[in-house]
């Protein structure tokens, strides 16, 4: 059956708070246009009480699940693998229902990877975002490429991911360099001011104000280890930290526990998730990132903010004049957030230029797949050359 031409059925995986950012400008776009049928799939950790159920700020900007895939539970833990499972199973099940013409996801994580496996059993053509990107102190890096493996379309965020994807063996014709889209939040007018932050966290943001996300490293350092040293640099420097807790990576129990008690000290506070309209606007008025997340190598060059980046769980990847690698030490770790909150490294992070682009993606998306015409069936030939 040869693809349908317009208006295309694009279905779109999000799964939290760690790739919405990345999608909303891109689903705006989609469900905007005559050219696009968004079928959202909506599902583990916004579906979840205990990482915040963020599915309801989707809702509220008007987005509707085309499906609902709880696989993330509300009460206890399931590993990596039994939700990898679920999700599968779920996915496999929605796609055969809504029968999309193409599916797009993001990234690198276990229930990613899942999902593209249900997609190809599903013979559906996968669309790729931020293939080609390397984070060795995670899991997450076998996963990606895994997923570059299985796609169709690849959309990278810089020159560097598009060569160690073309050198994987897939058609450079099919692979776009569009920037990272998370970055396209960067010119949201919607985003709260500090006085609208303080009065829904419940405390003031005296300054300095220090963001706070440790994950674990799954193929790095302890989990539990790691989050002592981060309570310790907290303990040692004076600031105002806002603490968002982790995701449902296997060692988060640990790192949640660690966090919750380092955020009962005075002029702290720990959310499951800020949702990602109020955490662009944090990184709007903060004055540092400390943790171990991509968000403070992608998105917080845009925003001018020093990042303090912890262990090994973001090695490999590309970084701009903002980032501060520093080792799981309390003290390392207190030298460094007192490095990035100094005046003269805040304004080298403010007059320096991030390398994953101008916060423009969506459009050059949206270009793209207007052109771009689904493989069917969704063969592939390894390129050697």
């Amino acid at each position: 059956m040869i693809a349908e031409p317009f208006p295309r059925k694009i279905a779109v995986l999000t799964t939290g708070r760690q790739d919405w950012g990345i999608l909303r400008s891109t689903c705006q776009l989609l469900l905007g246009s005559p050219d696009f049928t968004l079928q959202l799939l909506v599902g583990g950790m916004h579906c979840s009480t205990r990482h915040g159920q963020t599915e309801r700020l989707l809702q509220q900007e008007g987005f509707t699940a085309a499906a609902r895939l709880p696989f993330v539970p509300d009460a206890g833990e399931a590993s990596a693998s039994v939700q990898a499972a679920e999700a599968l199973r779920l996915t496999g099940e929605a796609l055969a229902h809504l029968r999309p013409e193409a599916f797009l996801l993001v990234g690198d994580r276990f229930e990613n990877a899942a999902a593209a496996v249900a997609a190809t059993v599903h013979r559906l053509p996968i669309i790729h975002l931020h293939g080609g990107e390397e984070t060795e102190g995670a899991f997450d890096n076998a996963l990606r490429h895994a997923i570059t493996k299985m796609s169709h379309l690849h959309l990278v965020s810089h020159p560097l991911h598009a060569q160690r994807v073309i050198s994987m063996g897939e058609d450079p014709a099919t692979v776009h360099i569009v920037g990272a889209p998370g970055l396209d939040n960067v010119h949201r007018r919607d985003l709260p001011d500090r006085a609208q932050l303080e009065s829904h966290l419940g405390m003031r943001l005296e300054p300095p104000v220090v963001l706070v996300t440790l994950h674990p490293a799954t193929l790095g350092g302890d989990p539990a280890q790691e989050a002592e040293a981060l309570a310790g640099a907290m303990d040692a420097v004076e600031a105002t930290y806002v603490i968002t807790l982790p995701n449902e990576d296997p060692g988060n129990g640990a790192i949640r526990e660690r966090l919750k008690a380092a955020a009962t000290a005075p002029r702290r506070t720990a959310v499951d998730a800020l949702g990602e309209q109020r955490y662009w606007g944090m990184l709007k008025i903060a004055d540092a990132m400390l943790g171990n997340t991509s968000s403070g190598l992608i998105e917080a060059p845009a925003a001018g903010l020093p990042a303090v980046n912890i262990g090994d769980r973001q090695k490999g990847r590309v970084r701009g004049e903002n980032v501060l690698d520093t080792p799981a030490d309390p003290d390392a770790l207190a030298a460094a957030l007192r490095q990035a909150l100094g005046p003269k490294f805040r304004e080298q992070c403010r007059a320096s230029r991030g390398p994953f682009g101008d916060g423009n993606s969506a459009p050059r998306i949206l270009k793209i797949l207007r052109e771009w015409t689904p493989p069917d069936p969704p063969v592939k030939r390894m390129r050697s050359e």
